[in-house]
């Protein structure tokens, strides 16, 4: 269904069928539920499609386009989950993203990327912070995401942010004096699959699958950050100030055994440590 106007948005509706999403925020509906149709809309690329009533959104990349999904809500804050199966491909730039971005000419971003490669996928995570990126930290999955659905999730508040795959901390980025850190700008919700440079055209269409999930989102307006840093949401409660010893294990296991890539020990990209490695150490 297409709406008319300089900014067209073309609705996730296939016929009488829906996909429910969770999404809780103090001025929503008290249920919590809502279909993808009225929360989500495509950007760009090849028409998504809504496969069962209550689970699977498909993105396709076939050797015209990729194609991707944007949130109709912005966000200041919040606990963002998505299920995703990666597509199946021995292509080594079929990109599935989750990642959420402001609307702005120095943008902040947060992101999952998901690099097909099979059977040794990667996943990538980085963030943008007032248009600066170069952040990255890379990991071997210890699982094959093409297989079955898997959890990736921002915790964002005005402390830390932190990447879970599955419920284990992979990545944390925490607020401290003198470090960039995303608070000022809200995000919309965003999931894609493209091209990332070279592919096999034999293989084409790559389906991405996106499952949605909770997502525990403080709902505001452009400029409104400002609303969603109180504790009235449960991510903003001091016990979400930093990880518990429990993660703090899964997290330091995970960096341990899987990491690939890190940022923070390339002195090629940094000669000199970024100041965010150095105190992102003492506070884990």
């Amino acid at each position: 269904m297409k709406m008319s106007g300089s900014d067209e948005k073309i609705l996730l509706l296939m016929g009488m069928v829906v996909l429910t999403v969770a999404v809780r925020a103090i001025d929503e509906d008290p249920t919590g539920f809502v279909t993808w149709g009225h929360n989500y809309y495509k950007t760009w690329g090849q028409p998504a499609l809504v496969i069962n009533e209550t689970s699977e959104l498909h993105l396709t990349l076939d050797h015209k386009s990729g194609s991707g999904f944007e949130s109709n809500s912005i966000y200041g804050s919040g606990s963002f989950n998505m299920r995703i199966k990666a597509p199946q491909t021995k292509s080594t730039r079929v990109v599935t993203s989750f990642y959420l971005m402001s609307k702005s000419s120095r943008n902040d971003q947060l992101c999952f990327q998901i690099f097909g490669n099979g059977p040794a996928y990667l996943l990538n995570t980085n963030i943008f912070i007032n248009g600066e990126g170069d952040k990255d930290q890379r990991f071997h999955l210890w699982f094959d995401p093409t297989k079955n659905y898997h959890s990736y999730r921002f915790l964002w508040n005005q402390h830390q942010l932190v990447f879970y795959v599955d419920d284990t901390p992979i990545r944390v980025y925490r607020k401290n004096p003198g470090i960039s850190y995303p608070s000022v700008q809200t995000m919309f919700m965003h999931g894609s699959v493209k091209n990332g440079s070279i592919v096999d055209p034999k293989e084409m269409p790559y389906t991405a699958e996106f499952q949605a999930s909770t997502i525990d989102g403080c709902v505001t307006d452009f400029f409104g950050i400002q609303k969603c840093f109180g504790p009235e949401f449960w991510w903003n409660r001091k016990e979400n100030w930093q990880l518990s010893s429990r993660e703090r294990k899964l997290y330091m296991n995970a960096r341990k055994v899987y990491m690939d890539y890190d940022y923070c020990s390339d002195r090629k990209l940094y000669p000199e440590v970024p100041k965010e490695c150095k105190s992102q150490l003492a506070k884990i």
